[in-house]
């Protein structure tokens, strides 16, 4: 089993979501909660410098460690061995995709990808555990930040890759941060109650609020819809993709006129396909959620993904099937189902027993 540095497991406590308009606006004018920007990274914990995320191994049962594909963070934390940190490691100027590009593959590739790309920096919004040992989090919300600020002041203000979160308490601050970060194709806010303690592991109730756009939800992938065969689009005269009657794939550069041409040449039919059906890929994530039955629930499906993930789930089907992926949507509808879902990024630091039906 693996080195874990504590004797139990500790993993972040979460946000609910609000989607009442009239309890939003209430929140937002109430003087007990701040505003912070929600960063689009990886949560992850800084264990006295070790860094894990909010997902399990199915090996050890203990939070997945991104402490080696990170050294130089490794390196400012690990000075502080009694630091129990809450923050987010995020790529600067890139969103929480270009983060997995480096959390999700082996140290060895993640080191020599910030080398060229830049090296991830880690936002902190809370401490659970101060340099003497001291667990705080039965402490309000208000009395860890100042000790949060100090502490940063003190340790890490002069470092380039360690952030403090910035916050907002003003009522109509909240509403511009909100609409600022919107504009700028940000995720949206979060509300934090100043007198909420930290409850590991747990979402208490209007402690931590998220505020979005849309709805975005963390489901459970079970499964894959094949793709489309055949190709109805617009761009017939240059396609490439093509399947005779007699099963034979064939790209050809001519489009539809060297189609015809083969044809006519072979005495065959011949239709155009789509290019994940050419290629035998995947066309389409299935998802459900966990009921309160502790069932998986089948929530829906989406088609429209990056075509490097696409390849990836198409070789490794089952390397993917019960791990996270988070989704957009407009609505629930009344069976529970998203409606018109959307991809927005794989969960690799997610836990799938969060994935619960109504945790929006």
């Amino acid at each position: 089993m693996r080195d874990y540095p504590l004797e139990t497991v500790v993993m972040p406590m979460g946000g609910t979501s609000v989607k009442e308009p009239e309890k939003l606006e209430k929140l937002m004018k109430d003087p007990s909660y701040i505003a912070e920007e929600k960063m689009d990274g990886i949560r992850q914990l800084s264990i006295g410098g070790r860094f894990f995320g909010r997902n399990l191994s199915k090996a050890d049962g203990l939070p997945v460690e991104k402490t080696a594909n990170i050294p130089h963070l490794h390196e400012i934390f690990k000075q502080h061995p009694n630091f129990i940190l809450d923050g987010e490691l995020y790529f600067p100027g890139k969103n929480s995709n270009a983060v997995t590009e480096i959390t999700g593959c082996l140290p060895e590739k993640a080191i020599e990808r910030q080398e060229k790309l830049g090296y991830l920096s880690y936002c902190i919004y809370d401490i659970l555990r101060d340099g003497d040992g001291n667990w705080l989090i039965d402490l309000p919300w208000k009395v860890r930040r100042a000790h949060l600020e100090r502490l940063f002041t003190s340790l890490f203000s002069e470092s380039p890759f360690v952030e403090l979160s910035q916050y907002t308490a003003s009522p109509q601050k909240k509403s511009d941060l909100l609409q600022q970060v919107l504009d700028s194709g940000g995720e949206g806010i979060m509300l934090k109650n100043i007198e909420g303690k930290y409850t590991p592991d747990k979402k208490p109730r209007w402690n931590w609020v998220k505020v979005k756009r849309e709805i975005t939800s963390d489901v459970v992938i079970t499964g894959f819809k094949p793709p489309v065969r055949e190709y109805t689009g617009k761009e017939i005269e240059q396609w490439r993709y093509w399947e005779d009657s007699d099963g034979n794939l064939l790209e050809l550069s001519g489009g539809s006129k060297e189609a015809e041409d083969h044809a006519n040449g072979t005495n065959t039919a011949i239709t155009p396909v789509t290019k994940y059906y050419f290629n035998s890929w995947i066309g389409a994530i299935e998802f459900a959620q966990y009921n309160e039955a502790g069932e998986l629930l089948p929530v829906g499906f989406c088609s429209g993904f990056p075509e490097n993930i696409r390849k990836k789930m198409s070789m490794e089907p089952n390397k993917f099937i019960g791990t996270c992926l988070e989704i957009m949507a407009h609505v629930r509808t009344k069976d529970l189902k998203f409606k018109h879902p959307q991809f927005k990024r794989l969960r690799p630091d997610k836990s799938p027993r969060d994935c619960v039906v109504g945790v929006d």
